[in-house]
């Protein structure tokens, strides 16, 4: 309300009695005075209007302002000079947890996490860590960022600057960003999948947008590339492909890759209709890796995006989103003590959970940019994030878990 209530209030009754006089007046049928009288009885009445029309707008700006500033001060919004921002209605929806009686038993538990920066003593000259995807080799962590063609090797403890992490191959091998969203290890080979590339060698020259899965034999701190193969499948521009991914030896002594798409319906056009994710399964013939099928998400994982998988040797699933701040725990069928059955792979429709990672006291969503995922064991994960938006595309405090490994605990 009002820094001044004494003034208002003042208005305030000095408009009710200039209406009350002029209505006691009508309804006595007592004559306003013409004239000098009439005119001013008429400014009388259309002074209180006015009045009571800044009362209300004053104390309207008053408290939206002092709402906005504290809010601002508490850091629950931001809002700009002249009213609240577009993110307000989702604001409005992460507060939900202040009143959340079942909070802890659907969020995560953070157990430590740390900056990609301060884990090698020599990061190449990299200064950004755009983190994608990372798997699990028996307790050593390798990692991958969509901007850089280097893979970072690094211990469970984290430990800051150790020995035993390395930069792996050169961050800038070519000129342009690597597009890497996801890697996965078979018989001594990294497979580093690239989102989806531009190809120009369609019917009549036509351009057409694939990924690519490099395979890597890494020696040292260094890499050689054995391929750079296609995938069959077809996206319809350059940011909306794989954006996560795994590779399993089948039941028929095959291998094959599971590629998750970014968008809904594997669509940059359809990517936002939640609850419609799908991955897909390819197996390599010649140099392409060949589409086997294409697999429907349960609908639980209502997402409104898509940003890694992992699966552990007895179907256990992970999938994360990085719009939702959240992960989706299932089940694969067809999948038994590490061999994956092409004929019966399939989700479990029944079997999920889905957690949600730590919000901050006034329920802001922290960890703004999840990316890549993996399993530490059954109940714990191991998580990277990107680099945070730039140009105002999010707000600031998702600076702080930017570019960073995570630990979580499972509820």
């Amino acid at each position: 309300m009002s820094e001044h209530p004494e003034e208002q209030a003042s208005l305030l009754q000095r408009a009710e009695h200039l209406i009350s006089e002029k209505n006691l007046q009508q309804q006595s049928g007592a004559p306003i005075s013409r004239g000098t009288g009439t005119f001013t009885a008429k400014i009388y009445v259309a002074s209180a209007l006015i009045i009571l029309a800044a009362c209300t707008a004053v104390a309207y700006m008053q408290d939206f302002n002092s709402d906005a500033y504290l809010s601002q001060r508490n850091g629950a919004e931001d809002y700009p000079l002249l009213g609240k921002n577009k993110k307000d209605k989702k604001n409005k929806k992460d507060k939900k947890c202040l009143d959340d009686e079942k909070y802890s038993s659907h969020t995560a538990k953070t157990a430590y996490e740390m900056p990609f920066a301060a884990l090698f003593k020599d990061t190449r000259g990299e200064k950004k860590f755009e983190a994608s995807s990372v798997i699990n080799l028996d307790g050593v962590y390798y990692a991958i960022c969509d901007n850089s063609w280097a893979i970072s090797k690094f211990d469970s403890d984290l430990t800051p600057f150790s020995e035993n992490n390395l930069m792996i191959g050169d961050p800038n091998r070519e000129a342009e960003d690597s597009g890497y969203e996801a890697i996965f290890y078979h018989d001594n080979i990294f497979y580093v999948m690239r989102e989806s590339v531009e190809h120009g060698d369609g019917p009549d020259s036509s351009t057409s947008y694939h990924a690519i899965i490099e395979e890597l034999v890494v020696t040292g701190d260094d890499y050689e590339i054995q391929a750079q193969c296609s995938c069959e499948f077809e996206f319809e521009g350059t940011s909306k492909g794989f954006e996560g991914g795994f590779g399993m030896e089948g039941t028929d002594g095959v291998f094959y890759v599971i590629g998750l798409c970014e968008g809904n319906h594997c669509s940059e056009k359809d990517k936002a209709d939640q609850g419609n994710g799908q991955v897909v399964l390819m197996k390599k013939t010649d140099c392409l890796w060949e589409t086997v099928k294409v697999i429907d998400i349960p609908d639980t994982a209502y997402f409104t995006d898509y940003s890694d998988i992992s699966i552990r040797p007895n179907g256990k699933v992970a999938i994360t989103t990085q719009e939702d701040s959240a992960v989706w725990i299932g089940k694969l069928l067809g999948v038994e003590d590490g061999k994956l059955d092409p004929d019966a792979v399939d989700f479990d429709k029944d079997e999920h959970e889905v957690y949600y990672f730590p919000k901050s006291t006034s329920c802001q969503t922290l960890y703004c940019n999840i990316e890549g995922v993996t399993f530490i064991n059954d109940d714990m994960l191991m998580v990277v994030s990107d680099k945070m938006k730039s140009g105002g595309k999010q707000p600031h405090w998702c600076l702080e878990k930017d570019q960073s490994i995570h630990a979580f605990v499972l509820p």
